[in-house]
């Protein structure tokens, strides 16, 4: 943490594996308390366990959410509040779910429910931070986006929607909050190696008929760094964002991709 800084208090989901865990315990390690959310109790604790680690021992308090509970969601930034005795400083939003299918075979519970988790939740957590951040004059938020909020690619019709349409969030909320203090930037991974990325790796190679690990080589010639990012770099931009070094950024879509799009 530099001198400029001091310790705030942060809410992060998705918070029990890949880039979420890597953005908890990235903002932990700069000295935040950290409410990290996330369905599995097991993972958080993992979560806790990593940061400790890496010299952040206590500063990770795990919440279970289930973020495709709306009711659930609407709690969360109480329960966050109460857990780290004051109001939410810094809101990243993480949690994501991938429902593949071509358009014309989407159901409308993977559409909803993709919805739901991937931005309505960050819609219902935006609300619920924004008022304790503006009255403080200092909040960050950032949204976890995807090359697929950029662009549309087969099978990703309602992944890549929810992620456009986060997106679009993050900038109307930097335009709405621009004078008081709070920022909100969206963070473009490129290919991660993730939990996620691998099961769609795995996907791909069943419905083409090739092995995951072909797969991930075909994702990776579109990114000319020739290897996946890491969670952890991910998270290091994340908590970058969160810093006061980065008080003029705000309505960015920050890519973090190797050199995939370079835009």
């Amino acid at each position: 943490m530099s001198s400029s800084d001091q310790p705030r208090r942060a809410l992060v989901t998705g918070a029990s594996r890949g880039i979420g865990r890597a953005s908890a315990i990235a903002l932990a390690q700069a000295g935040h308390h950290v409410v990290a959310a996330a369905r599995s109790l097991d993972g958080l604790a993992e979560t806790a366990e990593h940061a400790a680690g890496r010299g952040a021992a206590g500063r990770i308090l795990p919440v279970v959410c289930d973020l495709d509970n709306l009711a659930d969601t609407a709690s969360l930034t109480d329960r966050a509040t109460e857990a780290c005795g004051g109001s939410i400083d810094i809101l990243v939003h993480c949690a994501g779910i991938a429902r593949p299918a071509r358009v014309t075979d989407l159901s409308l519970e993977d559409w909803h429910a993709s919805m739901r988790v991937n931005v309505t939740s960050a819609l219902v957590l935006a609300r619920s931070c924004v008022p304790a951040m503006t009255e403080s004059g200092w909040g960050r938020i950032v949204g976890i986006g995807s090359l697929y909020s950029r662009m549309g690619a087969q099978f990703s019709g309602a992944y890549a929607t929810s992620k456009h349409a986060l997106l679009g969030l993050m900038r109307v909320l930097a335009m709405e909050l621009a004078t008081k203090g709070v920022t909100a930037n969206t963070v473009i991974p490129g290919w991660t190696d993730t939990e996620m990325v691998r099961s769609e790796a795995e996907n791909v190679a069943a419905a083409r008929g090739f092995s995951p690990e072909e797969a991930v080589r075909r994702f990776l010639r579109m990114q000319p760094l020739g290897r996946m990012v890491t969670p952890d770099e991910v998270g290091g931009l994340v908590a970058y964002l969160c810093s006061e070094a980065a008080a003029a950024i705000t309505g960015q879509a920050v890519n973090i991709d190797g050199g995939s799009l370079q835009s």
